[in-house]
């Protein structure tokens, strides 16, 4: 194989595999990304052997050909190149060649059909979205993360769904870790291409990778078929496999009651929240929510760091009461809302506490109570 390529062409797309390439696998041929040439450039194949990455670049070709190279020490070459040319050879017994008039690397090369073959996903019925509005999806329910031994599907997956209600035609997306629960959907408008499909558990690290290739405008293309999630944006391809398992039933969780609702200042409440979590820890993550005549006292007490209380006026005429709340979690929650007000709908401390912006259903985060 002997191709010119474009540093421009390839600089971007080879920084966003180092997440796949960088994963450790059975395979030691995963880190490295292959290159095979075609009609009028190349193909550009990276996997962790869940997700997987497929793309055509630009490229002149001279000769025919294909190599597997170490994705982490050709994307440096590249990207430090002085040329915006470069030219790759293909040497005896796998070695690389990647120099131009001035600079030449010699690079150890694996052989490309140890490479593993990637999923031939044919006749996919793709729904076509808003790439900011995916990646804001994705962002706030894979922030719901668990602890790297969990095996469990609905722990460490994303459950999607294409759903048709009263509200429309929604992709909704929902992830748990147990102690909270995070909702969200996504309106499509008429042209998207939606079909109704049975929910499927997308995994959180496979969605990590999708958001590397989600552009910041302009709509990409997505899909489910023979257990893969799949996205799509002109020459770029990433394919994901799912998980198997049965995400819990939630569906009764996403009603607030208003009769319990809790109206905050949104900026004035994080702020608080922030304040109050600087003494929490490991050991002591509970802050102490307590709510009477109209104001929301919190206090904090760590053996180890020390003790904090602050007050807030708020509208509540309830009975008095006191519950204990992770902090980090309405941090989180309130963080994703961009609404002046939140609503916090706290029923008491046997059931969980609903935080969502105000005037919207769209995303909700559920949020478990401690035991004081």
């Amino acid at each position: 194989m002997r191709i010119i390529i474009q540093k421009s062409d390839l600089s971007d797309v080879l920084s966003q595999i180092q997440g796949l390439t960088g994963r450790k696998t059975s395979l030691a041929i995963t880190e490295n990304v292959l290159i095979q040439t075609g009609d009028s450039g190349i193909h550009i194949t990276a996997t962790d052997l869940e997700t997987g990455f497929e793309g055509f670049f630009p490229a002149e070709v001279e000769t025919d050909g294909a190599i597997a190279i170490n994705s982490r020490k050709f994307y440096e070459i590249v990207k430090n190149f002085p040329t915006e040319a470069i030219r790759v050879s293909e040497l005896e017994n796998n070695w690389i060649e990647i120099s131009s008039d001035t600079v030449q690397y010699h690079i150890v090369g694996m052989d490309p059909d140890e490479f593993p073959d990637t999923p031939g996903v044919e006749d996919v019925e793709f729904f076509e979205m808003e790439s900011p509005e995916l990646k804001k999806m994705i962002d706030k329910t894979v922030a719901v993360g668990v602890a790297g031994d969990e095996k469990r599907a609905h722990m460490i997956g994303v459950n999607l769904e294409r759903i048709e209600n009263d509200s429309g035609k929604l992709l909704r997306m929902v992830s748990t870790d147990i102690k909270r629960l995070v909702k969200v959907d996504y309106i499509f408008d008429p042209d998207s291409g939606f079909n109704e499909g049975p929910g499927v558990i997308v995994p959180k690290k496979g969605l990590n990778e999708v958001n590397r290739f989600l552009p910041s405008e302009g709509r990409v293309q997505a899909g489910v078929k023979d257990n893969y999630f799949i996205l799509k944006k002109e020459n770029k391809k990433v394919i994901v496999k799912l998980l198997n398992g049965e995400f819990p039933a939630y569906n009764e969780l996403l009603i607030p009651d208003p009769e319990f609702d809790i109206v905050f200042d949104r900026d004035l409440f994080l702020m608080m929240l922030k304040r109050m979590s600087i003494l929490t820890s490991e050991e002591y993550r509970g802050v102490i929510f307590h709510f009477e005549n109209n104001e929301l006292t919190m206090r904090t007490v760590n053996a180890s760091l020390g003790e904090s209380r602050e007050t807030m006026r708020i509208e509540y005429d309830r009975e008095p009461q006191e519950i204990a709340f992770n902090p980090r979690y309405f941090i989180d929650a309130v963080n994703f809302t961009n609404t002046d007000k939140v609503l916090l709908n706290i029923k008491n401390e046997d059931n969980p506490c609903i935080v969502r912006a105000e005037n919207d259903l769209s995303y909700l985060n559920i949020i478990m109570p401690m035991k004081i």
